[in-house]
């Protein structure tokens, strides 16, 4: 599928896009994406990691119980968000940018899927 076929189809919903997470993480650790993407995800990702210790403070410091929601909460939801943003920044710069779309195609980032038809 050409490029502009891809944002036609993307466009109207009758393709389904599947990401290689694994593959998307390793992507945003390269300068194949525009800083704005890797900035964003470079942020996310100290916030998440940052959110361990600050659970750990808040258990010694403040409530136990407090650090823990964190802990077993808030940081398992920001991990997977920051994970699912990678997916999302490579669909995005794959509509922006005809060649990211090439090489995502070409190295199994995206995966495309026409959407089943309903009779």
């Amino acid at each position: 599928m050409i490029h502009s076929e891809f944002i036609n189809k993307y466009n109207n919903g009758e393709i389904k896009i599947h990401v290689n997470r694994s593959l998307a993480l390793r992507v945003m650790n390269t300068k194949l994406l525009p800083k704005r993407y890797q900035y964003a995800h470079i942020f996310w990702s100290w916030v998440w990691i940052l959110s361990i210790p600050a659970a750990i403070v808040c258990i010694i410091w403040v409530k136990w119980w407090v650090g823990l929601l964190v802990l077993v909460f808030v940081t398992p939801v920001i991990s997977k968000a920051t994970k699912k943003s990678a997916c999302q920044f490579m669909i995005d710069h794959a509509l922006e940018d005809q060649e990211f779309y090439n090489y995502a195609i070409e190295k199994g980032i995206i995966i495309c899927e026409e959407n089943k038809r309903q009779s």
